[in-house]
């Protein structure tokens, strides 16, 4: 079922005022993951960012555009993680889109995932001072993150991943990555952000479409 949630975007982001430093950890290994899971460290609410190498090669030129994925994780097994988190849907082949972003729950499955964690390019435990500490905040959080299932209203730079997170932990819809973003990875941001609302207008004309027909019988 879409979520009834109902999100300003540019809104949001003016909470920023709100954002703490965060303190890093990085995961080198899938034991080393286990061995954080086992100690508490990583479980309910747990933020989890992790690198993704990307790189645009042309003749002799490379053009880096790597980024970070964040999600929330709201379970922690030795064998799995469950996350919440901004996915794309691959619903459409535009270039530089690859489908439309909807909120998730995925099963990180650790004896088959080679995409969610990669070690090599970095995985790393985010934590800050306001984050829930108690397990009833955790859980709070969760339950906060959970209302938003479903929901397709990815803004490469007001909603997106990095966002999702941060205002499931903090109240504030924050990026230190788009805001920040430079290069190549401002440039694919900026045509991806055209690209969804090229997108979601053909789809709102495609529904009116589908209504008349539905209207006269067609």
């Amino acid at each position: 079922m879409p979520s009834m949630f109902s999100c300003n975007c540019v809104e949001l982001s003016k909470g920023i005022h709100n954002v703490k430093h965060c303190n890093e950890e990085r995961v080198y290994d899938l034991q080393h993951l286990i061995q954080l899971i086992r100690s508490g460290k990583i479980g309910s609410a747990s933020h989890i960012r992790a690198h993704r190498r990307r790189a645009l090669r042309i003749l002799w030129w490379t053009f880096d555009y790597s980024y970070d994925h964040h999600f929330l994780v709201t379970e922690a097994t030795e064998n799995k993680l469950t996350i919440i988190h901004y996915a794309l849907k691959r619903l459409s082949r535009i270039i530089l889109l690859k489908g439309v972003a909807e909120i998730i729950q995925d099963s990180v499955d650790f004896a088959n995932d080679e995409e969610i964690l990669d070690f090599d390019a970095g995985v790393y435990l985010v934590t800050a001072e306001n984050y829930p500490q108690t397990p009833q905040e955790k859980s709070k959080a969760v339950c906060k993150a959970r209302r938003r299932l479903g929901e397709r209203q990815y803004s490469v730079f007001y909603n997106n991943c990095d966002c999702f997170v941060s205002w499931t932990l903090r109240g504030c819809s924050y990026s230190h990555q788009a805001m920040n973003a430079k290069g190549l990875l401002l440039y694919i941001g900026i045509v991806a952000r055209y690209c969804l609302r090229t997108y979601r207008v053909l789809q709102t004309f495609k529904d009116s479409i589908n209504k008349l027909r539905c209207l006269f019988g067609e």
